[in-house]
């Protein structure tokens, strides 16, 4: 009876000592996330911000012109703003994205490979 229940012992100690250590890690890499989402929250605001002080410069400008060649040019230097804004802003909250990601996937990926590692180690013994 001893020698099967040494075994058993130590199936449910690593199993709750495994469990443990994938909680942290989805506790650890939430929290990243978490805090990452808060960064591209707080860049899209900021990106919001600076578009909506440019278009109100240029509606300003564009009441103000004299004629219809003059707002023209006025709607011209405003797409171009307003494409070039976009372009850089997808790319800041692209290059966040895939960051945030990375990193909060790497207690779960430093988790997995300790638990193959351990597995393998003792599939080898």
């Amino acid at each position: 009876m001893n020698k099967t229940s040494n075994p058993l012992d130590q199936l449910i100690k690593n199993s709750t000592e495994f469990s443990s250590q994938c909680s942290d890690a989805c506790t650890k890499s939430t929290s990243i996330l978490m805090k990452g989402l808060e960064n591209i929250v707080g860049t899209a605001t900021a990106l919001i911000q600076s578009s909506t002080e440019k278009q109100t410069k240029y509606i300003k400008q564009a009441m103000s012109s004299k004629d219809i060649n003059e707002l023209a040019d006025i709607q011209g230097k405003m797409f171009q703003d307003n494409m070039d804004d976009l372009l850089s802003g997808v790319t800041k909250i692209s290059e966040l994205s895939i960051k945030v990601l990375s990193d909060s996937s790497e207690p779960l990926n430093a988790e997995l490979n300790k638990a193959v590692k351990k597995a393998t180690s003792s599939i080898a013994a």
